[in-house]
């Protein structure tokens, strides 16, 4: 029972927290360089999680536990990173969208490099599906061409989702971790710093402008660093050694939802009837992916057998 309400808590920070970190990356980019502040952000996220594995007197990781650390962690904080910096030309809702489809990418690589079964076909037709979606998305005018760089964008997510679906299926190699805050902490500081050397190298970061960062930027960096990262990024961790992949991809279906309500509501993004057709699209592909439609199939027929065979006695 302890495990299954630990479980639920774990969703419920996923599903809540990480809805919202679209829109508070869309505050904290305002007047912050979108790297520099991912980067930041783990730095002090991984400072926070190696406090408490001090704290804690946590063991030292084993070879594999850091080797799986550091892999993980540099291709999950840099696929966030990439996303920081798409949410210039690309609105959060949109974003949202889009690696909310992420569940298809982490069956399609799980299942060629990762030796994984091979998809059934209700989850092979629910990836085509949830892709035409996201097709739909990247080729109408739902992504604005700001600057040029809308549709160069999209290109960036498709990158982040393949990097984030390897980094979640590495980290899945390792099971029963005990040092769980030296862990975090390893693979966010990691992260952190690769996210940082493409940050020295492309924002000059050294430049900014102290006087001209915005509170709102300053509260949502804060709340990314303890919500998004700390509590969040834990919690996703925790679900994808402990819990079944296709019941930790049900983030994806809720994420998007929050993401574009928020954005709408405080960004005033559009909300046009190609880009809701094509989140329908998408939602119901993850829906084929992440639910077990095979038993609930069977489950509805015993259930209409039982009922009929009451009637008839």
């Amino acid at each position: 029972m302890r495990v299954n309400r630990l479980a639920i808590l774990c969703f419920l920070i996923v599903y809540i927290i990480w809805g919202s970190t679209y829109l508070a990356i869309r505050y904290a980019i305002e007047t912050l360089p979108a790297l520099g502040m991912s980067s930041a952000r783990f730095f002090l996220a991984a400072g926070i999680m190696g406090a408490l594995a001090l704290w804690k007197n946590e063991a030292p990781l084993s070879p594999a536990e850091r080797r799986t650390s550091i892999m993980s962690g540099l291709l999950l904080i840099l696929a966030n990173g990439v996303v920081c910096v798409v949410e210039y030309w690309v609105p959060s809702g949109i974003v949202a969208v889009m690696i909310g489809a992420m569940p298809i990418w982490m069956m399609m690589v799980g299942w060629l490099q990762f030796g994984q079964a091979r998809p059934t076909l209700i989850r092979m037709i629910g990836a085509i599906i949830g892709l035409s979606g996201v097709a739909l998305i990247a080729s109408s005018d739902a992504v604005p061409a700001v600057t040029g760089y809308g549709r160069f964008g999209v290109v960036m997510l498709f990158g982040s989702s393949i990097m984030w679906a390897f980094g979640t299926l590495i980290q899945r190699r390792t099971t029963g971790i005990k040092s769980v805050f030296r862990y975090s902490a390893l693979q966010m500081g990691s992260g952190a710093a690769v996210t940082a050397v493409f940050s020295l190298a492309v924002e000059k970061p050294w430049a900014i402008d102290w006087q001209g960062i915005h509170t709102a930027s300053l509260w949502a960096f804060f709340y990314l660093v303890i919500f998004g990262s700390v509590i969040a990024f834990t919690a996703y961790a925790w679900l994808s050694r402990n819990v079944a992949p296709h019941l930790v991809s049900t983030y994806a279906l809720v994420n998007p939802v929050i993401a574009v309500i928020l954005g709408s509501v405080f960004f005033q993004e559009a909300v046009t009837p190609i880009f809701l057709g094509a989140s329908v699209l998408v939602l119901v592909g993850l829906s084929m992916l992440v639910l077990d439609w095979e038993k609930i199939i069977r489950r509805s027929k015993h259930l209409l057998l039982d009922a009929r065979s009451r009637g008839q006695s």
